[in-house]
């Protein structure tokens, strides 16, 4: 039985959708973050940076960190193939994927989300804010040149889909936002097709632009 703590599109979309691909119980538990419950004493005992996700399994063991959570579903359920195996041609390029997603893309959202956590005052944040969306625009642009097709490493899906997926979504209030691309654009309605990502969006009441 896994517990997930999570917030509506926030970076629990990704292990959300793996464990409706899984099929073990699991348990969601709602943040709201709008009214500060991730600040509360409870919540911060479960996760101190207060954010979402946190994991809860085994005889309330606790992890966090999204690209952590993916990748121990990964590994506890290897009847999936959300990984390629470490000898397979795909793995170099999905540590790559992920990596990037998680360190750059992901990082470059956070900027335009949230500014008022990297500098003080409006204007500076409005200057952050700017500049956060032209670099995700770029990254995108980016991405959207190196679709093997339909999926990050080819023919084949694994997590690192499902991670770029949910920054896809994130974008959808920018300027040009991540399904105006047509490569990235194929890969969110090849992700769509999924019955754990479409699952995981209705539990959520959230939508996935295309």
């Amino acid at each position: 039985m896994y517990k997930l703590y999570f917030a509506p599109g926030s970076a629990a979309m990704a292990p959300h959708a793996m464990l409706e691909d899984i099929g073990a119980p699991f348990e969601l538990i709602r943040v709201d973050i709008k009214t500060g419950e991730q600040h509360s004493a409870d919540y911060l005992k479960l996760n101190p940076h207060a954010r979402v996700p946190t994991l809860i399994y085994d005889d309330e063991r606790v992890m966090y960190e999204s690209t952590a959570i993916c990748l121990f579903l990964a590994d506890r359920h290897p009847g999936i193939p959300f990984v390629p195996n470490s000898d397979s041609k795909d793995r170099g390029p999905f540590l790559q994927w992920m990596a990037y997603l998680t360190n750059t893309l992901q990082e470059a959202c956070m900027h335009w989300w949230h500014p008022e956590k990297f500098v003080d005052g409006a204007d500076q944040q409005a200057a952050v804010k700017r500049k956060a969306e032209h670099r995700t625009a770029e990254m995108f642009r980016f991405l959207d040149g190196q679709l093997a097709g339909p999926f990050l490493c080819g023919s084949t899906f694994y997590i690192c889909d499902y991670y770029a997926v949910m920054l896809a979504r994130w974008t959808r209030a920018m300027a040009t936002p991540a399904h105006t691309n047509p490569n990235v654009n194929k890969l969110i309605r090849a992700v769509l097709q999924r019955p754990g990502y479409a699952r995981m969006l209705k539990a959520e009441g959230i939508e996935q632009p295309v």
